[in-house]
């Protein structure tokens, strides 16, 4: 559902997407220089064919645990959990650890 994904994305702070696109590679491009950004900065998620363009060109290609052969080829981290049961959260779990990030973010919980 469009609308729901879009309320959670804006709470999440995250204002820059592309939902409903069929062509990922044109539409991640004109995202990336819209942001003046390479694909040397870009950690993607992609579970099948038409995502492999995109796995094949971000710094850190990521498949969930059900994904397409080739898309798990393509990765260089795997998910444990399956798409659309926490593999998102997974993948957001280990950038923060890798950027120092997670520790401080989970001090600062009530």
């Amino acid at each position: 559902d469009a609308p729901a994904l879009r309320v959670r994305l804006a709470a999440l702070g995250i204002t820059h997407q592309r939902l409903g696109v069929e062509a990922k590679l044109p539409a991640a491009q004109a995202l990336l220089a819209e942001l003046a950004l390479g694909w040397g900065e870009v950690a993607v998620i992609g579970d099948d064919w038409p995502d492999l363009p995109l796995l094949r060109r971000a710094q850190l290609a990521c498949a969930p645990a059900q994904a397409h052969a080739q898309a798990r080829a393509l990765a260089h981290y795997r998910t444990l959990a399956a798409g659309g049961h926490g593999a998102v959260r997974e993948l957001c779990d280990l950038l923060l650890t890798a950027g120092g990030h997670y520790a401080r973010l989970l001090a600062q919980l009530p």
